[in-house]
């Protein structure tokens, strides 16, 4: 709970359903964000299901149907954003494989992490929408001899896209805005403005890379440091490597009692 931001968010997972293997979770949300010159109000309910294939793969089919509306529009808002003002529902169909041989789910030392997914937000069950949004991700795992599992050398590359259908305009909150500790850490709101007002409207392509050094800080309670260089951007309809926002900087990451907790710092180039 914020003065800018509320999110309520209940999720049950289920990694073996029926006693067969057979991986289940369900969610439930409802938001509220408040951007410079409009509101976003969200609420929604989503279903997956994941299965093995193969060894170390799984594919994932599911189902997610959400409530958006954008309100309280101010007159310097982009036009962009004006003609989306109202209520939309958004009825889609989520799939993805991916393929996990790291050695530990919340500090690898080895082996790797790759996903791709395209989720297709179509007309079902009266869903106002029309898109596809198609993304891939690699993250890789190397211990730096001679130091062993104290020290990890972790790449990764995440790219995306998303297509409009039947002549209908991509909603502004599911363009690809990036910055923040997921993506280009000590940057925010990075991606196409509108040229008239600056206003953040997101775009429809989107590459990111991340490059980690992971070390121990104090190996006996879990904690660990990390020097990292991020480069990425957002832009629409194309993928421009000369136009890359780049970041570098230094966290720690603790395994606490009540979860993984991260504490990142970026410094703009």
């Amino acid at each position: 709970l914020g003065t800018e931001n509320n999110t309520i968010e209940l999720s049950f997972t289920e990694p073996f359903l029926f006693d067969l293997p057979l991986w289940m979770k369900a969610d439930l949300w409802k938001a509220y964000r408040e951007y410079d010159t409009y509101d976003l109000d969200t609420k929604g309910f989503g279903l997956t299901f994941g299965f093995p294939i193969w060894e170390r793969v799984s594919g994932f089919v599911g189902y997610r149907i959400s409530v958006n509306e954008i309100r309280n529009v101010q007159q310097t808002a982009s036009q962009t954003i004006k003609d989306q003002e109202g209520e939309t529902t958004s009825s889609t169909v989520l799939t993805a494989l991916s393929r996990d041989t790291t050695d530990d789910s919340i500090f690898p030392t080895s082996g790797s992490r790759n996903r791709i997914s395209a989720d297709f937000t179509v007309g079902l069950l009266g869903g106002d929408n029309a898109f596809g949004k198609y993304g891939a991700s690699s993250t890789w795992f190397f211990r730096v001899p001679p130091f062993g599992e104290d020290l990890v050398f972790a790449p990764r590359a995440r790219i995306g896209y998303i297509q409009a259908y039947e002549g209908k305009e991509i909603p502004v909150y599911e363009r690809y805005i990036l910055g923040g500790i997921n993506s280009i850490r000590g940057l925010k709101d990075i991606g196409p403005r509108d040229p008239v007002t600056n206003d953040i409207i997101g775009g429809t392509t989107m590459l990111v890379f991340n490059f980690e050094l992971v070390f121990p800080l104090i190996k006996n309670a879990g904690m660990k440091g990390v020097v990292f260089f991020d480069a990425g951007n957002a832009w629409d309809y194309e993928y421009d490597l000369s136009d890359m926002r780049k970041t570098a900087g230094a966290g720690i990451r603790w395994y606490s009692p009540i979860g993984p907790l991260r504490l990142e710092w970026g410094y703009v180039l």
